[in-house]
């Protein structure tokens, strides 16, 4: 974070998302990440970064609408999204979503898509805006694992992101899959792999912030 500027200037607004339970997933560490991340709110504004945060629900049909209060009510210039891949051991930073929505797993209402498209005549793929290589190198250097991912999955998290690129809610956008984290319960059939642990979460998506922040800098007209 020492890289960043401190300037007379107005500060970067940064909008951070996460998510609560869901089907599978009765604890969801980004909405833990958040908290953690509230903690350095007074150091983000120091360096020019004014952090907004909010908790949106895991629901297809409210997810859009909720993000959208969020965006107006924070006028943010990068949006960072945060959610749960269970079956992933390394955070994973999401270049695309998908036009797509799968009809499997219900949400956190316990219900399914009423379509498989996103918007019926929406682009089939849209691109992250966001400095994803940058991103991948900054939580490296923190210790904790990361790589890129084309697949933001079909689940609330890619029509998330989808809904966030289509209506432009900020010029840099994307959202990181972070794998659950040492300590939370899971089935018991499943292998127990080697999970970080909530703090070194925390402190790799904290390290993204400044990135961000000039990477909204540079997109300024």
């Amino acid at each position: 974070m020492k890289h960043v500027e401190t300037t007379a200037r107005a500060p970067i607004i940064i909008l951070v998302t996460g998510f609560g339970a869901f089907p599978g997933a009765r604890t969801n560490p980004s909405a833990a990440i958040l908290a953690r991340l509230s903690r350095h709110r007074p150091r983000l504004a120091r360096l020019g970064v004014g952090l907004e945060t909010a908790l949106l629900p895991v629901v297809f049909a409210e997810v859009g609408a909720a993000v959208d209060r969020a965006a107006t009510r924070a006028r943010p210039d990068a949006i960072l999204h945060i959610g749960l891949a269970s079956r992933r051991r390394v955070v994973t930073i999401e270049t695309r979503a998908k036009n797509r929505a799968g009809m499997l797993h219900p949400d956190a209402a316990r219900q399914r898509p009423t379509g498989m498209a996103l918007a019926r005549a929406g682009a089939p793929l849209l691109p992250a805006t966001y400095p994803a290589t940058r991103l991948v190198q900054v939580i490296r250097a923190t210790g904790v694992k990361a790589k890129h991912s084309i697949d933001a999955g079909d689940y609330v998290c890619n029509a998330l992101l989808f809904h966030t690129l289509a209506r432009r809610l900020a010029p840099v956008a994307g959202f990181i899959h972070v794998p659950r984290v040492a300590g939370m319960t899971w089935p018991s059939h499943r292998v127990r792999h080697r999970r970080p642990s909530l703090e070194a979460l925390a402190t790799g998506v904290l390290a993204t912030l400044p990135v961000l922040a000039r990477a909204a800098r540079a997109s300024a007209p």
